[in-house]
Formats: structure tokens, C-alpha cells, sequence
């Protein structure tokens, strides 16, 4: 897989960004849309785009946007997109996603290209910008995508979609997160190899000193959020919490958010009683749906979250593991846009979302 770097602050040239796991000719025949329903400002920036009309970009752009995307790079990678994937065809499928004062579209658009003996390939690129309150282009990313029913365990190589957030307010540390069985427990599990615990540390402690019960841990009863928009399709609430340092069964309470583009965000543990959502609920990123708390297989309360595609692999077999990068986090006190944090790492939200 490639990545048009119109990159979320700026814009580069082509650049690798994984291995591909199958051909760029879907796994069915697709259905599309022709334009857009949620904004009808990606129709424009996408035609845009890939017609190399980027003057009609360009005049959309905030001043940070176009100092840091300079008008002959916009044109190139424009070029270049165009003689890489050929046109767009129509919308495979598109969200919107308000992150503070921005209003942020995704959309998955098939571009066709003609073939050897006369075929089409299509390939999904993704769309993904941030319109300001004024409808100013404030972020912006173009790149190749999935088509996601190819992939296979491990996806290791495998870019979401999903803008995820660190779903706690404050600073969390990355208790078992990574990519090896060294760094994260996880990782022996088809459905769970990339995910995250998190705790709350106060002074190098994740417990007051001389308690016992749950409410000793610091992160018992904090406010949990909504990684991302989607909508709840899954909610479980009534499991009791475990005594500190008695180990539970399964999740426990939580929630399971359909992000779209086959991507669905799960966590687990919350405090019993706690769930402020059912299922069929839309939520937005930073929306606070339950409490941290120690139910299921834990042993002190924490944060479970993991990415996951839930029909990989034909009907019956297990949902399949994403990587789930955190998006405008700081880590260790860097600012990052996007990362991968690991066991041992601090990380805190820098966006301002609302409840």
C-alpha cells in the first residue's frame, strides 16, 4: 500500500506504507454512491483532486494548511494520484466525525484504472480532511486503503480509518500495549493482538496508599469516553466488580462502537451501573459512555480498548485484530499526530472534545 502524503497537517509526495495483503480488485462487486450525502464540499475537493483543479483546493485551505502545502507539491501529488489509480468512481462509504470545533469526513472512494486484457482495477482510496467552523480545509490526508475483507491475521501492516482517542481525560499509562508478546499480553489473540490497557498513575502508584477496596485505584470511577463516532451495538452492564487482585472472567461491563469501514472499537471493565448508552445509541468522539472499572478479567480497575474487524474470515470464525494508533496524543510529553504508544508510555489526549 502506498500513501498520497496530503498528510493531516500538510502534503508530500507518494510514500510506502505497508505491505499489501491481496489484489486491489475487491473480493465482490461493489454498490456506490456517485456523490456525497453527508457534505457536499468532498464532492468538490475530491473531483478536485483528481482532476488536478487544486487552485479550487488551494482557495479552501486555512493560511497554517497552505503555508505548509505549497501549491506545485499540491499539483504533483495530484498528478500522481491520478496516474497511479486512474478516477474516482463513485463513494464505497463515508462518516463524519466532529472533533472539537472541526467537522472531520471520511470517506472510502473507489478509483477505477484500466488493466491488462482489457480489465478494471479499482483500488479505495481514502479521503479524509477537517473542515473549520467557517468551512475552511484546516487538516487533509489522501492515501490507498483496503479493501477489507482481504486481510489476514496478523494485519500488522494495516492503517485504520478510525480516528481513535485516548478514551479518558488526563494523562494514562500504557500498562500491556505493542506489537510483541514482550510489551503487550495480548498478542497471542486473533481478536484482541493489538490492544491497549491503560492506567492511572499518581506518583508512580496506581493505588492510594493503604486502601483495599476498588476505590483505592486511581483510575476506578473515572469518566470513560467514546474513542471515536459510531454507532453502540453492543452493551453489557450488571457484572460486579472483582475484589483488588482476584482476577474476573471475560469483559465484564462495556461497550462494542461500529465505527464504519469495518472497524468496530471495544472496552471493557467499566464500573457496574455505570453504561450511559444502549445499543442503536450514535455517540461522538470524546462522548462519555461508562466509568473505569475492575469487572471481568482484571485484577485492579483499568481501561481495555482494541480495534477490531468483526467479519473477518467468512462467518464463525473469530473477529479479526487491528492496529489502533491514537490520534492528536501526546506521548511521554511529545505531541504526536498519530501513534502506536507501547507498554511503559504516557499518553493524554491533546483534542478538545465535548461531552
Amino acid at each position: 500500500m502506498r500513501a498520497l502524503a496530503l498528510a493531516l497537517a500538510g502534503f508530500c509526495a507518494f510514500a510506502p506504507a505497508c505491505a499489501r495483503q491481496g489484489s486491489t480488485t475487491p473480493p465482490r462487486e461493489l454498490t456506490v454512491l456517485a456523490h456525497s450525502a453527508l457534505m457536499g464540499e468532498a464532492d468538490e475537493i475530491i473531483a478536485a483532486l483528481a482532476s488536478g483543479e487544486v487552485d479550487r483546493v488551494a482557495a479552501r485551505m486555512t493560511p497554517r494548511l497552505r503555508e505548509r502545502l505549497p501549491a506545485l507539491t499540491l499539483q504533483r501529488s495530484s498528478r500522481d494520484l491520478a496516474q497511479r489509480y486512474g478516477q474516482p468512481a463513485g463513494i464505497l462509504e463515508e462518516r463524519l466525525q466532529r472533533e472539537g470545533a472541526l467537522l472531520w469526513y471520511s470517506g472510502l472512494i473507489v478509483h477505477e484504472r484500466p488493466g491488462p486484457r482489457g480489465r478494471v482495477v479499482q483500488t479505495p482510496v481514502l479521503y479524509q480532511f477537517a473542515l473549520t467552523p467557517t468551512r475552511q480545509l484546516e487538516r487533509l490526508l489522501v492515501r490507498e486503503h483496503w479493501f477489507i475483507d482481504e486481510l489476514t491475521a496478523p494485519a500488522q501492516a494495516y492503517v485504520p480509518v478510525t480516528r481513535l482517542h485516548v478514551p479518558a481525560q488526563g494523562e494514562w499509562t500504557v500498562a500491556q500495549g505493542g506489537p510483541t508478546r514482550e510489551l503487550n499480553a495480548h498478542h497471542g489473540s486473533t481478536s484482541q493482538r493489538f490492544a491497549y490497557d491503560l492506567v492511572l498513575m499518581v506518583d508512580g502508584r496506581f493505588r492510594r496508599r493503604g486502601t483495599k477496596d476498588n476505590d483505592g485505584y486511581h483510575a476506578y470511577g473515572q469518566l470513560l469516553r467514546a474513542p471515536a463516532a459510531g454507532e453502540v451495538i453492543r452493551v453489557v452492564d450488571g457484572v460486579p466488580d472483582n475484589e483488588p487482585g482476584v482476577r474476573g472472567e471475560a469483559g465484564g461491563n462495556g461497550l462494542v462502537i461500529d465505527h464504519g469501514f469495518g472497524e468496530v472499537s471495544s472496552l471493557w471493565h467499566a464500573r457496574p451501573g455505570s453504561l450511559r448508552v444502549k445499543v442503536g445509541d450514535h455517540v461522538e468522539a470524546g462522548q462519555v459512555v461508562a466509568e473505569v472499572g475492575n469487572s471481568g478479567r482484571s485484577t485492579g480497575a483499568h481501561i481495555h480498548l482494541h480495534l477490531s474487524h468483526p467479519h473477518a474470515g467468512g462467518e464463525g470464525d473469530a473477529e479479526l485484530a487491528l492496529p489502533a494508533p491514537f490520534v492528536d496524543v501526546t506521548v511521554d510529553a511529545q505531541a504526536r499526530d498519530r501513534v502506536l504508544p507501547i507498554k511503559g508510555q504516557r499518553i493524554e489526549s491533546r483534542a478538545r472534545l465535548g461531552d
